[in-house]
């Protein structure tokens, strides 16, 4: 017969193996985070990592990251809104040069398979964003139907960018490599890498402290008692918890060129009837 200890224990046993593995998988992607840092910082010491600003572009652009994207009318609780979600993307890099602490270096122009382009936050914002309620409206009676509205949304580095080259070191020239592509990088790759392992390390150790003393207090003596019941609630909330903070720890990490873009378009009066 199962008694209430056992039942206790039995819970608990969950309760480790769901936190056991959710903390494996942050302790993959540190130890993939690490790896790639340390990859980007040998590189740096060869040269094949540099800093400088965009001072000439071979086709108007740097480089440019690709996103398909599908939106959807939303007339729920608030302002007529089209929600975006992205599809599949690609990335290119039309070379130039750049002005850097050591001189002007070449980049050459890469192809999309040897291609990969880290933009910001601000300047994928400004890439999906509405210009007008003219736009808005255009977008707005496809939106409304059953497949949506469809675009692609070009991502651009420009000349005047301070960015981050990453490739294959050919005289005074980067280039891509046989076997990884050509990086243009709008943020300090060794710095993100830093803060996403910083990031990491923090909810791992928070999480298995959390755990441990979630446990010990479900443990404390009578079973069942005022204490460990306490502690029977904490871990329930802590199962409950831990799963969806891994999910945001996990997609907080992802690379610039795999974050979403996404983006909400939004305006402050109704649609006219005539284009809904």
């Amino acid at each position: 017969m199962l008694t209430k200890e056992i039942m206790g224990l039995f819970a608990l046993g969950v309760l480790w193996l769901n936190g056991a593995l959710v903390l494996a998988v942050a302790w993959k992607q540190l130890r993939a985070i690490g790896a790639l840092r340390k990859m980007f910082a040998a590189s740096k010491a060869r040269g094949e990592l540099v800093e400088g600003e965009v001072a000439e572009t071979d086709a108007g652009v740097f480089a440019r990251r690709h996103v398909a994207q599908t939106g959807r009318a939303v007339t729920t609780r608030g302002p007529s809104r089209i929600l975006f979600t992205d599809g599949p993307q690609s990335f290119e890099v039309h070379g130039g040069a750049l002005d850097t602490g050591d001189g002007r270096v070449t980049v050459d122009a890469a192809p999309i398979a040897a291609s990969e382009v880290w933009t910001d936050d601000a300047r994928s914002r400004e890439a999906a964003g509405c210009s007008s309620d003219g736009e808005f409206d255009a977008a707005w009676t496809d939106a409304s139907r059953f497949k949506g509205h469809t675009r692609e949304v070009e991502v651009e580095v420009r000349r005047g960018d301070r960015v981050w080259v990453h490739g294959q070191r050919r005289d005074d020239a980067l280039g891509p490599w046989d076997d990884r592509p050509l990086l243009v990088s709008m943020v300090d790759p060794i710095a993100w890498c830093a803060g996403r392992a910083r990031l990491l390390v923090l909810f791992l150790v928070g999480g298995a402290l959390s755990l441990a003393l979630v446990t010990a207090i479900a443990l404390v003596p009578p079973p069942f008692g005022t204490l460990s019941t306490v502690g029977g609630g904490l871990c329930l909330a802590w199962f409950l918890a831990i799963q969806p903070l891994g999910t945001a720890v996990r997609d907080a990490v992802r690379t610039p060129a795999r974050q979403p873009v996404g983006v909400e378009w939004q305006r402050s009066r109704a649609v006219p009837s005539r284009a809904t």
